[in-house]
Parts: structure tokens; sequence; C-alpha cells
């Protein structure tokens, strides 16, 4: 880590430690109720018969709603509903005939369109009540005829063309080497420490959710538009979250369910999905299929980049895994072609899971350079360096900054990577073979605008007030840490106040853009106090502290309030984060197991701000790169279309003994151009590529090529 910035210590940190942070399912009334979910074993299907008679009955049980009771919840879809929805998210890319109509919502009819639809809702005194009910609830399915849809060429999506074909001025000889592979990628489940949840409590026409989302304002609308009431009628609290990638940077139906039961029964209602509610209730990433077929001349130079993605989404939703936006302008070739194809199953919606897209394509696209690298006979390292892209020719852009070339110096110098052979099965260490690979990673930075409200009081407090939420990332301590820099006051003055609808705008967390909207509005605030300072007391003289200025002036507090555009200085550029993983692995073929030994990843992010918060979250990133090549992996019944690894059982994660010493380097060079602090999102960037550095070690240790994640038995030890 080779940032200059101090790194100031996270400041919710002993509140998570020690219980006191509050999270959407702690904050129960006394009188509150639970709320559990019945949900479907197949799909398609419809609802031939359903008897809650025995549930309704059962002590403890307060109701039970079913598609019989929407109109008594108020729980219809409308297109103001259906606009603000989850699943609205890729129908305009989609355009077709399904993506049109209504999104999808739980109890609204007898049709049964995936396998886990919730089907019925039990609300009683106690979770276990809830269970027992569940459990007296009678359902009949009478299996469906799944519906014939012609595949989908979508438009537009994530700011990347799905379609497309160009040719650039970069020449190449004559094609000398062609690869072409295809490459396969898992669904994969969220899975964040904290399930998701939404506690609604009703005060006389108002309504408090405490929600465990990434996005409050956002929630607030949707939660509103369902309910049929104002935005200002609805409080939305979100000061905690225990992870999201995804899974709660959407709104879900759950979300206004919980206030709508809550009105109808006219008690307080928490509905806290399980680990198997969230496979099917909060999103996961897609299965995907890619072709990349590259062809190259004698030196390794480009003629064509072509990249074909094959994905899913479901019978209604809008989103699908956009597979090549790195393959547009990541490399320069004479010719680049992207294209996706997207089927409809009767299956629940995909949602954006860290870096969406960019992580299942970088693993084809990376993975097809490395084969390219052998087949020429060429270190992947200067495969890369030869096809840079010096511009972003997609968008005929210049970057903003990029210090790519960088980053694979630092991460080969610090890796040794001048010490690995090109043979594979060269390298032993105590009895198992040791490779080397590396792969690049790119995202985008993108920024929203944002305000920032600072309240000095007399006492010497000072209040940092806005709706972001800090899902993990270190928001809050970003945030104090600028403040008290910027105002140069102690920590223990600092309060920062996150994720409440009520607080001033900033965008919905997610794409890696938190940092870049928010700072700079904290930037303005500060700069806004102390001009506001000046006016009231011109004459200050000496180092006198802010709040005794405000006292001189007799005022005990004064509010200012900081705003950022979110557009960079320059809109004819391109603004994206680089980096490189380079990554050592150990492989006992006698067993087939693989150990993740090093990894080093340089990374170009721009100014980096608090280095200890940006290796944590690029350390997360890898570890989550480790999971996709080595374990995870969401399996369905073939005919009942159900997820039957719907919990941590089944489904396995990386934990401590699985990750090795990450070494996280920064390039640190600020991009002044993306805006005045030089900072980019780093959430995400630290996760592309990471899985085929992975697979390219493993090659280099047993010259075996993994083309499906995870890596199977018979790439790992050369057995079916």
């Amino acid at each position: 880590m080779n940032g200059t910035e101090p790194s100031l210590q996270r400041v919710d940190a002993l509140d998570k430690v020690t219980g006191r942070a509050k999270y959407a399912a702690d904050t129960k009334p006394h009188d509150c109720l639970i709320a559990l979910a019945l949900r479907a074993t197949m799909a398609p299907a419809q609802i031939a018969s359903l008897d809650v008679s025995t549930a309704r009955a059962r002590p403890g049980v307060i109701d039970v709603f079913t598609h019989r009771d929407a109109e008594r919840l108020g729980w219809t879809s409308s297109p103001e509903i259906d606009a603000l929805s989850a699943e609205h998210l890729g129908r305009e890319a989609l355009g077709d005939p399904a993506s049109k109509g209504a999104a999808f919502r739980p109890l609204i009819s007898d049709e049964i369109l995936f396998a886990g639809q919730w089907i019925a809702l039990v609300v009683a005194e106690s979770i276990e009540i809830a269970r027992e009910a569940l459990a007296l609830i009678k359902v009949e399915l009478l299996p469906s005829t799944p519906p014939r849809l012609a595949p989908i060429r979508p438009g537009p999506f994530f700011a990347g063309d799905m379609q497309y074909a160009f040719d650039t001025a970069n020449a190449s000889g004559p094609v000398a080497v062609c690869q072409r592979g295809t490459y396969e990628t898992p669904m994969q489940l969220h899975q964040p420490m904290e399930p998701t949840a939404t506690t609604a409590i009703w005060d006389g026409e108002n309504v408090t959710l405490h929600d465990s989302t990434q996005g409050v304002q956002a929630a607030r609308e949707y939660i509103a538009a369902s309910l049929g009431i104002a935005p200002d009628r609805v409080r939305v609290l979100s000061p905690f979250v225990g992870g999201g990638f995804g899974s709660k940077n959407q709104i879900w139906p759950h979300e206004a369910l919980a206030a709508h039961m809550a009105r109808a029964i006219g008690r307080p209602v928490c509905m806290q999905l399980t680990r198997a509610d969230m496979a099917v209730a909060s999103g996961y990433r897609s299965q995907t299929s890619q072709i990349v077929e590259l062809k190259a001349d004698d030196e390794g130079r480009l003629a064509l980049l072509r990249h074909d993605s094959h994905v899913q989404t479901s019978l209604k939703g809008g989103f699908f895994e956009p597979c090549g936006l790195n393959s547009l302008l990541l490399y320069k070739a004479s010719r680049i072609e992207v294209s996706h194809q997207v089927t409809r199953h009767p299956i629940s919606t995909p949602t954006p899971f860290r870096a969406p897209g960019e992580t299942p394509g970088s693993f084809a696209l990376e993975t097809a350079l490395d084969e390219l690298a052998c087949k020429l006979g060429q270190d992947p390292v200067e495969l890369r360096m030869r096809n840079f892209a010096d511009q972003d020719y997609y968008h005929n852009r210049e970057w903003s900054s990029n210090d790519l070339a960088e980053c694979y110096r630092l991460g080969a110098e610090r890796i040794g990577w001048h010490r690995r052979d090109v043979n594979p099965r060269s390298h032993e260490r105590n009895g198992r073979l040791v490779g080397l690979g590396m792969a690049t990673t790119a995202y985008p930075a993108p920024a929203l605008p944002a305000t920032v409200r600072l309240v000095l009081h007399a006492s010497g407090a000072l209040v940092l007030e806005t709706s972001a939420t800090d899902i993990g990332t270190g928001m809050r301590t970003l945030l104090a840490q600028h403040v008290i820099d910027a105002l140069a006051v102690s920590p223990s003055q600092v309060t920062v106040v996150l994720g409440d609808s009520n607080l001033p705008n900033a965008p919905t967390a997610g794409r890696s853009k938190s940092t870049a909207s928010v700072l700079p509005a904290a930037a303005q605030a500060c700069r806004a106090l102390l001009a506001a300072l000046d006016e009231i007391d011109p004459h200050p003289g000496g180092n006198v502290a802010l709040h005794d200025r405000l006292a001189r002036a007799g005022r005990q507090d004064f509010t200012v309030e900081g705003r950022s555009s979110g557009l960079s200085t320059n809109q004819e550029l391109s603004f994206y984060s680089f980096g490189a993983h380079f990554v050592e692995i150990e492989l006992d073929e006698r067993i087939g197991r693989v150990r993740v030994s090093r990894v080093v990843s340089a990374m170009d992010c721009g100014r980096i701000l608090n280095p200890k918060l940006a290796a944590s979250q690029i350390r997360g990133s890898i570890t989550f790169g480790i999971g996709m090549a080595l374990m995870e992996q969401a399996v369905r019944h073939t005919a009942s279309n159900r997820i039957v690894t719907d919990n941590l059982a089944e489904y396995a994660v990386p934990v401590h003994a699985d990750v090795p010493e990450i070494e996280v380097l920064f390039t640190n060079k600020a991009d002044l151009e993306m805006n005045e602090l030089g900072a980019r999102g780093l959430g995400e960037i630290g996760l592309p590529g990471l899985a085929a550095a992975i697979g390219n070690a493993v090659f280099n240790a047993c010259g075996r090529r993994g083309r499906t994640l995870p890596l199977s038995a018979k790439v790992l030890c050369g057995q079916a």
C-alpha cells in the first residue's frame, strides 16, 4: 500500500464490534409482528388450491395474506409503481413485449412465474409461530407449460452498446494466430452478512421503515407510490447496512409489503428475509455463456476482438448481465465486435452483483488473452501492453487518467513475475505445483449529484448529514476525515449521520460512485461554513476555534449545505479506473486442491483518500474473486427450477483459511479531471479479472485450462 493520505480509523468500528450499531431487523417495537413467506416449489405453475384456514386459526397468528387479499392490502400495480420498481431496470434495453408489461409483484395473481415466488405471507407474534403456521398452509400447484419466447438482442444498457461492431485506426499485420473459446460462469448468490430486512412502523398517517437498503431515497419513492401516499409521509432509515453487493441496490416488493401489512393490521411488522428468501427475493448473478474470439498478428497485435454473450433473465424482469462492457474499450484492436443475447426463463430476476457485466465478462476476455499469449509464446503482460488502449476508442475520447501501465509494472515487480516460466509444470513447492497468473481489471468511474448538510454547534460539535448509505465501504469515515482535515477540528467533534431519507439527497450506493459523488459536496459544505463564519465574524484574529467564532457572533448553531453536480470538469473525457491482478497458486493434483498462496493487486483509482479503507475494499473484492474461481455455484433443480443451494450449508464461500496474503498497491495519481479531490470510486474494481488470474495461474501450474467456473476436478487433477 503506497497511498500518502492519512488513514483515519473507522469511526463506527466500536459500534459495530460491540453491537451498538443497529441494523434494520434490530429495531423492533415491543408490539412488533414477524412476517414470513411461503415459497412456491416449482415453476412455471398455477395455484390450483390454497387453504390458509388452519394457519389463520393457529394461536399467535395475526393474519395470513395471499393473492386473494391484494385488495385488502391495497397491493396493486400501476405504471408509476412499475417505473420505480427494481425490476424496471433494463426494461428499455430489452425492449420486448414481456418487458413492457407490469413489473413483477408477488401476491397479485395465482400465476407462479418462478420457483421460490412468495404465495402467502404469515404475520405472527413470533418467528417460531410464523414458521409453524407456514407448515399449516395447504397448497397445490399445477405445472404449466413454459412460454416460448424468442431470444432478445438488447439495446444500450449500463452506458454500453450491447450490439456493437466497429473498426479502429489501429493497424495490425496479417493474422497469424486465432483463439476461440466458450467460457461459462455459474449463478452466484449475494449472501451478505446481514440478510435483507424491513421493519414498518405507522404513526397516524405517516410510516417509518427501518430498511436494509443501499438507497433510502429510492426506497421512499417506491414505497410511497405503492401505498398511494405522498413521499413526505414516508421515512426510510438505513444507518447501517451489513453488506449489499447489489442485493440491496434496487427496490424489492418486500420493502413496500411490510408497510402495507403494518397498515392493514395496525401494528408494526418486521419482514426479515431468510437465506432461502435471499436467493429468490433480492437478486443474484445469473449464469453466463460467452464466446470470445481473438485474432492477432505474429507480434500479438489484435486484428479482431469478438465477444458474444448468452445470458438469462426472468419472464417479466428487465435486468441481464452485460458481459461485454470491458471488451468495448479495454484493448485496442483493428476490429471489435460485442453482442448479447438474452433468453427468458421461469426464474427470479437477476440483479446487479458487484461489478455486474465486467466480472463475468472479464473472466472470459482475460482467460482468452492468456490463451492467445500461450499460442504466441508471448508474456501475458507484454501482450496486454502491446494492445494497450491509449484512449477510449469505443467512445472516441481521451482517458481522464490512465495509469494501467504502471499497475502492470508495480504488480509484476512485487510478485516476482520475472521468475515465471512460460512452460507449465516448471515449479513445485512442498510437493505441490506452483503457478503464476495475471489479468487486467477496469471499471467505470461515475458520479451523480449529491448534497451534504453541515451543522456547527456552539458546543464545538460538527454534524454532517446526508442520505447516502454506508454499506461497509467506510463512507461515514471518509466524510468525517474530510471534515476533520478541512476544518482543522478533532475527531471527537465530528458526527456523521447517514441513511435517512429526510436528509439531503445523495445517490444510491452502487456502481462505485458514492465517494466521487458525496465527497465533493462535503468539500463544498466545509468551504461554505468557513465563508459564512467570515461573514458573521469577519475579524477572528489568531487561532480561534470555529465554535468560539460562532459564540462571539451570538449564534447557538449554524447550518450550511454543499452540493456537487456529479459531473466532471470535462465531459469530453472518458472516466475509468484500472488495475492488474497478479496471483500465485499452489496445486495439489492428488486431491485437486488449489490454494491461492499470494495476491498482488495494483490499482489506479485516482487519489486514495484513506489507504486503509481503500485496501480493505480491494481485499474484499479479491475474496469475492477467490470464491468465484474455486467454489461458488448456485444450482437449480432441472425439473422444478428451484434453487437447491439456497443456504450457507450448501453454498460455499471463502473463509479465513481460503484467503492468502493480499498486497494492494495504489498508483495514487490524482485524477483532477474527475473532481477537485482527484478521487474515483473503488468498491468494485478489485473483482473483475481476479477469477481469470487464478485460472491463468492454474494453467501455468499444471497445463490444463479452465473455461468453466468454478474450476472443476478435471482441470485441477486431470480427472473427470
